[in-house]
């Protein structure tokens, strides 16, 4: 029996509707506090049918003028590390490619193209490329965790994801990011303080409780695949949904294998194409990992999912604001039962 509380609040707002002949009008907004940090979130009143989506073939039209990931530019556009450093100085899985970031973000801190196509849209996404991708940044953090020993030197192993320009990316040829870092983000830091905590009031790890409620109950259950758990967040992160894929008994990324590699492409691509049914074209992607695969005990390995929108396409106003990034309030214009029902019904359609 788990002991997760999940903490929700109503509020209503009420006006003279100028649309309705200043008929009044209430709307409600739903708070909502996630289980393990108690960090809140809200559930606004403008949810529609469909995301309004812009002409993407112009945009990916134009980006090709130069884009130093494509075949025949990619060899020179790129950089590579120092011999001394890693052996041959890229790392190539199929069609990917990981070489350093020009613009690091940590001293470890690599790209990689996991395609030669320029755009690859979102619903076909994960045939090989995504675990093309998965494949090399693994390769790449396992020989960065022998320079700086987990036990010696506690590192992150990392890999992010920023898919089309909504996302944060300033490319559309599909990249990743990988890091190998000791600065985790505050997100994931407070996760791991409040799983610490959990653990030790409870017995068992954070995650393994929220599994074993959700698929219990159902109301945000999506489904398992290869022994991964795929079910949507009490809180929601995005604005039009999100999700989470949770990899019970591993806490760090080097730990998957291909096997688990090719069944989270396999779910990946169910969850993404019944968003992009939806009308989504862009995402936000991340692995959030403990430092060392004996922290299982309190942390589980596991991605989340967020799909990113323009709100009004026509202004490129974008789906984040001050809540997001002053006052660090998530918002959403669905409620997570509603996209798990969306996902569910798309996951058993596969």
């Amino acid at each position: 029996m788990t002991t997760l509380d999940f903490k929700r609040e109503q509020r209503t707002s009420t006006f003279l509707d100028p649309r309705q002949g200043y008929a009044p009008e209430t709307v409600t907004t739903e708070f909502r506090a996630d289980p393990l940090t108690g960090a809140t979130s809200r559930i606004c009143h403008f949810a529609r049918d469909r995301v309004p989506q812009p002409e993407l073939a112009g945009l990916v039209e134009t980006s090709k003028g130069f884009c130093p990931f494509c075949p025949g530019v990619i060899e020179q556009a790129t950089p590579k590390y120092p011999p001394e450093f890693l052996s041959g100085g890229v790392l190539t899985c199929g069609t990917a490619r990981l070489f350093p970031n020009l613009f690091p973000y940590d001293d470890i801190s690599a790209v990689v193209a996991i395609s030669d196509q320029h755009h690859v849209p979102m619903a076909a996404l994960t045939d090989s490329a995504v675990p093309n991708g998965l494949k090399v940044a693994r390769a790449f953090l396992e020989a960065m965790e022998k320079k700086r020993p987990l036990g010696v030197d506690p590192a992150f192993s990392m890999v992010m994801w920023n898919y089309m320009p909504p996302s944060g990316s300033s490319l559309v040829h599909p990249h990743m990011q990988v890091l190998h870092t000791r600065n985790p983000g505050n997100a994931l830091r407070r996760e791991l303080a409040a799983e610490i905590e959990y653990r030790a009031s409870h017995g068992r790890a954070y995650l393994s409780d929220l599994v074993a409620h959700e698929a219990g109950a159902g109301e945000r259950w999506i489904g398992e695949l290869g022994g991964i758990q795929w079910l949507v967040p009490f809180s929601p992160t995005g604005m039009v949904g999100d999700c989470i894929a949770v990899f019970p008994g591993r806490a760090t990324f080097t730990e998957l294998d291909d096997g688990a590699i090719g069944q989270f492409a396999h779910g990946l691509q169910r969850v993404l194409r019944s968003f992009s049914d939806y009308g989504v074209w862009s995402f936000n992607l991340g692995f959030f990992p403990a430092t060392a695969p004996e922290d299982v005990d309190h942390h589980w390995l596991y991605a989340r999912i967020v799909p990113r929108v323009f709100v009004n396409p026509a202004t490129s106003a974008a789906d984040a604001s001050y809540l997001q990034f002053l006052i660090e309030e998530r918002v959403a214009m669905v409620y997570p039962e509603v996209t798990a029902e969306r996902l569910r019904a798309s996951w058993a359609s596969v």
